[in-house]
Formats: C-alpha cells, sequence, structure tokens
C-alpha cells in the first residue's frame, strides 16, 4: 500500500508530464525533487500500473474523419457487457463507455462522411444483436478535450476537487 507522501509525488511527476510531456527525465527530476533514478522507476511503475498512458491524439478531421458522432445505446437485458465488447472491436469507435441512466453504453465514433455515418448506424450499429434502442449525436463542435482535463488541473492546482479526497477503487493507499 503506497504512502500518501508516494502517491503526492507520484501525482507531482504527472501534472508535470502533463505540462510538457516531451520533458526529459533529468529535467523533470529537478522539478519535483527526486532523482532521475527515481522519477523513471516512478513512472515505469505507473505504466505498468495503468495509471500513466502516453499517447499521440491527432485531429480526427485532420486524419480524415471530421464527423465526430456520440451514440446512445439501450441494451437487451443480458447484452449489455457482449455489446460493449462488439463496440470495443470496431475501429469507427473510439470510446466505449458503460452507464447509468436511459442508455446503458455510450459510443462515440469518428467518420469520413456523415454518409458513412450514417451506414454504419443504420447497417452495422443497428443489426448487432442485443441492441433495444439507439440515438445518434453528431457534434457540431468541440470546446474541450477529455485529455485536457489533467491540463486545467495542473496549471490550476486546484487537486482537492479534481483528484478527490476520498477513497478510488483500485487505487492503494487512498483509503481513509
Amino acid at each position: 500500500m503506497a504512502s500518501k507522501s508516494s502517491i503526492e509525488k507520484d501525482r507531482s511527476i504527472i501534472r508535470e508530464l502533463v505540462q510538457d510531456p516531451k520533458q526529459t527525465n533529468v529535467a523533470l527530476a529537478a522539478k519535483v525533487g527526486l532523482s532521475e533514478g527515481s522519477v523513471r522507476r516512478r513512472m515505469e511503475r505507473l505504466v505498468a500500473e495503468g495509471q500513466l498512458q502516453f499517447a499521440v491524439i491527432p485531429s480526427a478531421a485532420f486524419m480524415g474523419r471530421p464527423v465526430h458522432t456520440i451514440f446512445e445505446i439501450q441494451s437487451a437485458p443480458g447484452a449489455t457487457e457482449r455489446l460493449i465488447d462488439k463496440l470495443a472491436g470496431m475501429p469507427e469507435i473510439a470510446y466505449v463507455y458503460h452507464v447509468t441512466g436511459q442508455f446503458d453504453i455510450i459510443a462515440v465514433g469518428y467518420f469520413a462522411s456523415s454518409n458513412a455515418m450514417r451506414t454504419f448506424w443504420t447497417e452495422r450499429l443497428g443489426h448487432l444483436e442485443g441492441v433495444m434502442e439507439s440515438r445518434s449525436v453528431m457534434v457540431l463542435r468541440v470546446a474541450k478535450r477529455a485529455h485536457e482535463w489533467a491540463r486545467d488541473i495542473a496549471a490550476t492546482g486546484d487537486e482537492e476537487s479534481a483528484w478527490g479526497t476520498g477513497p478510488e477503487p483500485g487505487v492503494p493507499g487512498t483509503e481513509v
């Protein structure tokens, strides 16, 4: 079980990486007050534990998929997990969420055209076994991307509301 102090050191590394993900481990170590080796080991552990990911996130429009669509899906009883797995395996779908509310699944897809989205929705999604109802919402403008939330936290230092003060399921050392 990690100590609160250890978790805070890990979070300080992540905050600095969010501000400048291309900085060297040496520069990062100087900013957080740890040795380069300690920073490297902590980053390797955070990646292995799934607490930190490195990714290149291109513009979907630049990559030829300008039509951004959110699908709300109500599944038949007992079909949710199977549908989530099928959706997660589809190349057009970037994100799949199991949610509460009227719909069971939210899926986010990127398409080359509105016609490609319509074809996907009516001919592929609509024919999946277990789909009881679906709605599509085309995104007109993205005001903020999900991965940018961490940059805001790092810049403002608003960790209490951002990182939470209570226990996080699956995160050792966050028990109250």
